[in-house]
C-alpha cells in the first residue's frame, strides 16, 4: 500500500514537473514574441487570452493534481481557461485601440496587447477563490460544503501559495548569491546565463511546480504554518478591535468632515473592514468546539462584528457623496462592488454577534454565500454585464447631457484615458456637437497622446484669461500683447510646470503666477520670469518648493531660455518679486541668478527646432 502511494506520488511529481516546464516554455515564447513584435503578439485578441491562460491555469492544474478527480480537474481547467481567456479578450477589446509611449526619444504608437494590471490581479483572485470552492465541493461531494472543509482547504491553499512564493524567492536569492561569487573572480558567464529570459522564465515555472508539490505532500508543514498564522492573527484581534472602537467613538467628536478631506476615506474604511473580517475568522477558525477561542477573543470578536456595520455604512456614504458630486468612474464602480460585498458581510456578522450561542455560528454559511456573491460581482465587472468602463462613460455623458456639469468643467480627458472604446465613441459623438467649445475640446482629446501634459496644451486660453492668472512685477508694467495672445499649445518648449499652469491650464484651472521683468542676458531688453505662485504648491515655510520659466522675445515669438526647479530658501521667491536679485556674468542663453549672495541655478532649455 505504501509502495503504491509512493509510486502515485512520484507520478504526480513528474506530471507537475512536465506541466511546470510546459508553462515556462510557453510563457517564454510569448515573452519572446512580445519583445520582438512577432506573432502571436501582433494579434492582441489572441495573444492576451493566451498569456492570461498560461499564467494561471497551469497553476490550478498543478494544485489540483492529486486533490481533484481527473474528470473534475479536466472540466475545471477547461472552464478556467474560458474564464481567463474571456476576461483577457474583453479587456483588450474594450480598451482604446492604440496608445503611445516613448522609446529612444521617439513617440511610438502601440496597440493594447497585454491585459491590464487590473484584469491580471482580479483574474488571479477570481480563479483562486473559485478553485478553493471547487476543491471544497469535491471534498464533501455536495454544493454547500461544510464550513470545516471550507476553512481547512481555503487556508491550505493560501499557505501553499505563500510558501511557494517564498521558495521561488529563495531559489532566486541562491542564484544571485552564485552570481556574486563568480563576479568576485571576474567571471560573468553565470550572471549572463540566469538573466537570459529563456532560462529565467522556465526555471521560475519549474521552481513553482516543485514548491507546490512539496507543500502538497507535506500536509503537516502546511498545517503547522497555518496554525501558527491563525494564532498570531487571532491574538491581534483585540488590538484591531480596540483601535476600530476608538476610531468610531472619535468620530462622534470630530464629525465626518476630516474623513472627507482625506479623499481616500472609502478605500481606507474598506481595508479596515477586510482586516477585521480576517482577524475575526482567524479567532473563530473552523468553528469546532475544541478550538473555541479564549474569552478575550470572543469579546473582541463580538465587538468587531458589531462595529463592521458602522464602518461599512460610513464607507458607503463616503462613496455616495463622491458619486453624487462627480458621477460614476471606473474606480468608483469597482469600489461600489467592494462595498456591496463588505455590506453583505457586515450585516451577517452583526446578526451573528447578536444571536445567542454558539458564538458567531451564523458566519459559517454567511461566508460561503458572500463568497458566491463576490465571484458573481467579479464576473460581472469583467464582462459586458457590468463593465465599469462602459457604465462610467454612460454616467459622465448623462451628467453632460443633463447639464449637471458645464462643458468647461467636463472631464473630456477621462473619456480619453479611462473610457476605452466607449470613451472614444463618446468623444467622436461630442466632436460633432453644435457647441463649438464641446466640439473643439472633444477633437483635441481624440488626438491627444500624452496624458498629463499634452491634454491641456490643446485647451488654448484667451488673452484675458492668461492676463487674469498673472500678476506683473514691478507695478506699472504690463505683459506684452504678443505674450498674451501667443498660441502656447503649439510650443513644446514653452510647456513646463509653470507655463503649463498659467498659460494652458495644467493642472489647476485656478492657478496663479507672478511675472517679473528683468534684463538677464545684458542685451538691453527685458526677459520675463514667470513664477508659479508659491501658495499653489503649499510648500513648507522654511524651504519652499517653487518653479519658474524664463521667456525671451526672439523677434517672432516668445521662447523659453531656461527654467528654475526645486527647493529654495524661504525668502527667495519674495526677493525675485521685489527685484532684489541680479544676473551673474551674462552668458548664453541665460545666466544664473544671485539672491542674497546665494546662486540660484537656471537650467537652459534647448529649443525643439535648434537642430532642424
Amino acid at each position: 500500500m505504501e509502495a503504491e502511494q509512493a509510486q502515485g506520488g512520484q507520478r504526480i511529481f513528474v506530471a507537475r514537473l512536465i506541466v511546470g516546464l510546459a508553462q515556462g516554455l510557453v510563457l517564454y515564447l510569448l515573452y519572446y514574441a512580445f519583445d520582438n513584435k512577432a506573432w502571436p503578439a501582433t494579434e492582441p485578441n489572441f495573444f492576451a487570452p493566451l498569456l492570461l491562460v498560461f499564467l494561471f491555469v497551469p497553476l490550478l492544474v498543478l494544485q489540483g493534481m492529486g486533490n481533484l478527480r481527473k474528470s473534475t480537474l479536466i472540466v475545471w481547467a477547461g472552464l478556467a481557461t474560458l474564464i481567463a481567456a474571456g476576461f483577457a479578450w474583453y479587456d483588450v477589446w474594450h480598451a482604446w485601440p492604440t496608445d503611445s509611449h516613448w522609446a529612444d526619444g521617439k513617440e511610438v504608437l502601440v496597440t493594447h496587447v497585454v491585459p491590464s494590471a487590473r484584469v491580471i490581479i482580479f483574474t488571479a483572485i477570481f480563479l483562486f477563490v473559485a478553485h478553493a470552492l471547487i476543491s471544497c465541493i469535491e471534498a464533501d461531494r455536495k454544493f454547500v460544503p461544510s464550513y470545516r472543509t471550507l476553512f481547512d482547504l481555503a487556508w491550505k491553499l493560501g499557505v501553499q501559495l505563500a510558501i511557494a512564493a517564498c521558495f521561488v524567492g529563495a531559489f532566486w536569492i541562491i542564484l544571485y548569491l552564485g552570481v556574486a561569487l563568480f563576479e568576485m573572480i571576474k567571471l560573468h558567464f553565470f550572471r549572463d546565463f540566469i538573466n537570459h529570459s529563456w532560462f529565467a522564465i522556465p526555471a521560475t515555472a519549474l521552481a513553482t511546480a516543485v514548491a507546490i508539490h512539496i507543500t502538497d505532500t507535506r500536509a503537516g508543514l502546511v498545517r503547522g504554518v497555518r496554525t501558527l498564522a491563525l494564532m498570531l492573527l487571532g491574538w491581534l484581534l483585540p488590538v484591531i478591535a480596540l483601535i476600530a472602537f476608538a476610531f468610531l467613538i472619535s468620530l462622534v467628536f470630530t464629525g465626518l468632515q476630516p474623513l472627507w478631506e482625506t479623499r481616500t476615506a472609502t478605500a481606507l474604511l474598506l481595508v479596515a473592514t477586510a482586516v477585521l473580517v480576517i482577524h475575526i475568522n482567524a479567532a473563530y477558525q473552523d468553528g469546532d468546539p475544541e478550538h473555541r477561542p479564549h474569552h478575550v477573543l470572543r469579546v473582541a470578536g463580538t465587538l468587531a462584528s458589531v462595529m463592521l456595520i458602522f464602518i461599512v455604512t460610513i464607507a458607503a456614504y463616503a462613496l455616495w457623496l463622491r458619486v453624487d458630486q462627480y458621477g460614476w468612474t471606473v474606480d468608483r464602480i469597482n469600489t461600489a462592488a467592494c462595498v456591496v460585498v463588505a455590506l453583505c458581510l457586515a450585516i451577517g456578522y452583526f446578526v451573528a454577534a447578536l444571536l445567542p450561542s454558539p458564538w458567531l455560528k451564523l458566519i459559517e454559511k454567511w461566508n460561503f454565500f458572500t463568497t458566491i456573491l463576490g465571484l458573481a460581482l467579479l464576473f460581472a465587472l469583467f464582462t459586458p454585464i457590468a463593465d465599469p468602463v462602459r457604465l462610467s462613460v454612460a454616467s459622465q455623458m448623462e451628467r453632460l447631457k443633463s447639464r449637471s456639469v458645464k462643458v468647461d468643467k467636463f472631464d473630456f480627458w477621462y473619456l480619453r484615458y479611462e473610457g476605452g472604446r466607449f470613451g472614444r465613441d463618446a468623444l467622436i459623438a461630442l466632436s460633432g456637437s453644435k457647441e463649438k467649445a464641446t466640439q473643439e475640446t472633444a477633437k483635441a482629446a481624440l488626438v491627444t497622446r500624452e496624458r498629463y501634459f499634452l491634454e491641456h496644451r490643446h485647451a488654448r486660453l484667451t488673452a484675458q484669461t492668461v492676463a487674469s492668472r498673472i500678476t506683473v512685477h514691478p507695478s506699472g508694467k504690463v505683459l506684452p500683447a504678443s505674450f498674451l495672445t501667443q498660441d502656447w499649445t503649439q510650443d513644446t518648449d514653452a510647456f513646463g510646470i509653470v507655463s503649463g499652469n498659467c498659460l494652458n491650464g495644467y493642472p489647476n484651472a485656478d492657478a496663479k503666477c507672478d511675472a517679473v521683468f528683468a534684463d538677464l542676458d545684458g542685451d538691453g531688453v527685458d526677459e520675463i520670469i514667470l513664477l508659479l505662485d508659491s501658495t499653489m504648491a503649499a510648500p513648507p515655510a522654511d524651504q519652499p518648493w517653487w518653479d519658474a520659466d524664463i521667456f525671451k522675445w526672439n523677434g517672432r515669438r516668445w521662447v523659453v531660455l531656461g527654467t528654475i526647479r526645486g527647493r529654495h530658501c524661504g525668502d527667495d521667491y519674495e526677493a525675485i518679486l521685489a527685484g532684489q536679485f541680479k544676473a551673474l556674468t551674462p552668458q548664453a542663453p541665460v545666466p544664473d541668478l544671485e539672491i542674497a549672495g546665494r546662486r540660484v541655478r537656471i537650467l537652459p532649455i534647448v529649443p525643439e527646432d535648434l537642430c532642424k
